[in-house]
């Protein structure tokens, strides 16, 4: 790998640089057809000497079927189609209601962690905690304390765009990051009331000497110029041996950048808005009747006007008049355009088809579904991984020593019980045939998604006991 000349703060990874044009690919498609239009030639380049007006009308027909946010929204909804498992101290609870002092709740949080890791299959949540001032003895500010002035712990979550450069070192025995340099936008002062301004920033988080540092950085001139002072975060008055930023990938949360999951999907996605362009172009230009008259010539003076169009005059004794028109349209494209969408559906938007083929068996439909399943699963677990990490760490820089469990779904599609297997079940309960007892199919039934899972048989039990009683007519 060719050496990268250092822009100072703002050097990039070489990982980075190689992987954001395809994450800009992803959120295009992911954003759909404004974002696509916009983008112009980098998803449909010009025809052979085509005008820039050609060019704008013929971009501006051709559709993109959003297959891409279609998927992504459809797996984000399979994710959370059960909500994920929460267990932290009782005095930690109301701090979930906006979990990064910005008005947002846990619950939406890990939503849009979810969402950015499956469209780009990458992103970084930063633990946070605004500096601690002493008191006027000199000691450290209780728990109390730092909640009634506001200082309490966030989460803040970085897009993969923003994580711009990193560094791992053995320190120890121990592989850490050492270092991690965030792109950010800042407010600043406008001379306008209703203007809006800001500035581009760096933070840099590392460890100097063992200790955890933070830094921010501004560009003036091309030169670097430090804002404020170096910081050195403490936890329970001692400085911290670790970074508080934790990755979320595909496959781990480590730094290393994995290529976006869904990729294949959206560069068909894009494919196939290409082919859409050629269906468009030729339904416009070709598959229109077009007027000839024969036996004429064309008259600047006397013009023919036709809807908007103009007539093809041609030199002909016979003098009459046709339509010139395709026969059967434009079969290919038609053809081409519906092989995409089936190989997007594969690819990962299965929810777009809208019918299964009548020879693809039962038994594939499982196998696939379950390949699916599998990807989400790991995604599911890794985005948990990191989300429970940094909750740890909030937790512990809240006050807390209780430890944390966070968990997605990874139950994702309904396990129902056909009508058949209800009616075999209910005969094998009456029987009293073993492995039917009352506390056996109540749990088959929760685990089929046929009673409340939060409600245990007792409490089941009791509510079967003092139900009304229905009169026989």
């Amino acid at each position: 790998m060719a050496e990268q000349k250092s822009k100072g703060v703002r050097t990039q990874h070489p990982s980075y640089a190689a992987m954001s044009p395809l994450w800009k690919r992803c959120r295009d498609a992911a954003k759909g057809e404004h974002a696509i239009h916009a983008a112009g030639e980098t998803y449909l380049p010009k025809l052979a000497e085509e005008e820039d007006r050609d060019y704008t009308s013929r971009k501006g027909r051709t559709p993109f079927f959003n297959a891409s946010w279609r998927t992504i929204s459809g797996l984000k909804g399979m994710l959370f189609r059960k909500d994920p498992i929460v267990k932290v101290a009782k005095a930690i609870e109301p701090y979930l209601n906006d979990i990064d002092m910005a008005g947002t709740p846990l619950s939406i949080f890990a939503q849009e962690v979810s969402e950015e890791n499956l469209t780009v299959g990458r992103l970084g949540l930063l633990v946070d905690r605004p500096p601690m001032p002493q008191r006027e003895d000199g000691q450290a500010l209780t728990v109390a304390q730092t909640e009634l002035l506001g200082l309490r712990p966030t989460i803040q979550k970085y897009s993969a765009d923003s994580i711009i450069n990193w560094k791992v070192a053995r320190v120890g025995n121990a592989v850490k990051l050492v270092m991690v340099v965030l792109a950010e936008s800042a407010d600043v002062e406008d001379d306008d009331e209703f203007g809006h301004k800001s500035e581009d920033q760096y933070r840099v988080l590392d460890l100097i000497d063992g200790h955890y540092r933070q830094r921010v950085y501004r560009v003036k001139d091309q030169k670097d110029e430090q804002v404020g002072g170096d910081l050195y975060p403490t936890m329970n008055n001692k400085p911290m041996t670790d970074i508080p930023f934790f990755f979320a990938g595909v496959n781990d949360i480590s730094p290393s950048i994995d290529v976006p999951p869904l990729l294949d999907l959206i560069d068909m996605n894009l494919h196939h808005y290409q082919v859409s362009a050629d269906f468009e172009h030729g339904c416009h230009w070709s598959g229109l009747p077009t007027l000839f008259l024969f036996g004429t010539a064309p008259d600047k003076d006397n013009p023919i006007y036709i809807g908007g169009s103009s007539a093809n005059c041609v030199s002909d004794p016979t003098g009459h008049v046709d339509y010139a028109q395709v026969e059967g349209g434009f079969e290919a494209l038609q053809k081409n355009l519906e092989s995409k969408k089936s190989e997007m559906a594969v690819l990962g938007a299965r929810m777009l088809e809208n019918s299964k083929s009548a020879v693809e068996s039962a038994e594939t439909i499982q196998q696939r579904t379950h390949g699916e399943q599998s990807q989400l699963s790991a995604m599911s677990n890794v985005t948990s991984m990191a989300i429970q990490a940094a909750l740890q760490i909030f937790s512990e820089w809240a006050g807390s020593t209780e430890t944390v469990e966070y968990q997605i779904n990874t139950d994702f599609i309904p396990a129902s019980m056909s009508p058949q297997e209800l009616t075999a079940l209910t005969a094998a309960w009456q029987a009293g045939l073993p492995g039917t007892s009352d506390q056996n199919v109540y749990a088959l039934m929760q685990q089929k998604e046929m009673a409340d899972p939060l409600i245990t048989f007792e409490e089941e039990q009791e509510r079967i006991s003092t139900r009304t009683p229905q009169l026989m007519v």
